[in-house]
């Protein structure tokens, strides 16, 4: 939760990344509360405040996937507000003539973005979530000890770096550093 709330102030793209993760372990706890309990709480510190806190995230997180009816798979809705949030900044900037360094950026991984995109017969998703989905993928065979090509790991590693180039972007704006031009 800590974790999550950090992540959504220094770098948002890593929060998306955190919070598919956590989504996913709510779905493997299969949305019980006593589950999570169980195997969640424990890593948080055993401070009452701390627990009772840690607890309520959780459970509205199980909650709100309930509701929203992604117990199998999806992103909550508001997660998926917010990378809609980031993908219309993304596309402010490719469009801002004072934004030729992250032009630039992206370009290099615009050709990653077409092939994934053709492999995965995904031409519904945007290029944020396409990028997302492949780091997050990656982030799991590499956890399930799985070998990944040194093609597929150079092609991420130039997904992570826009992502982290347009969270900083994204970063700037939302503390002020950055107005927009509209």
């Amino acid at each position: 939760m800590f974790v999550a709330f950090q992540k959504k102030k220094e770098n948002v793209c890593e929060y998306f990344l955190y919070m598919f993760q956590i989504e996913d372990i709510i779905r493997a706890c299969k949305l019980n509360r006593q589950t999570i309990e169980q195997i969640l709480l424990p890593k948080y510190p055993s401070e009452p405040a701390v627990q009772t806190e840690v607890r309520q995230w959780y459970f509205g997180l199980a909650d709100q996937m309930e509701e929203e009816h992604i117990q199998q798979s999806g992103h909550l809705v508001s997660l998926t507000n917010k990378i809609n949030e980031v993908l219309d900044f993304h596309l402010y900037l490719l469009n801002t003539p004072k934004e030729v360094a992250y032009q630039m950026q992206f370009a290099k991984v615009e050709p990653i973005l077409a092939e994934l995109r053709q492999k995965q017969d995904a031409t519904q998703l945007s290029d944020l979530h396409l990028a997302l989905n492949a780091v997050y993928g990656f982030t799991i065979l590499r956890l399930k000890g799985s070998q990944v090509s040194k093609e597929t790991a150079s092609a991420i590693s130039s997904l992570v770096v826009w992502l982290n180039a347009l969270s900083a972007k994204f970063k700037e704006y939302e503390t002020g550093e950055m107005k927009l031009d509209l």
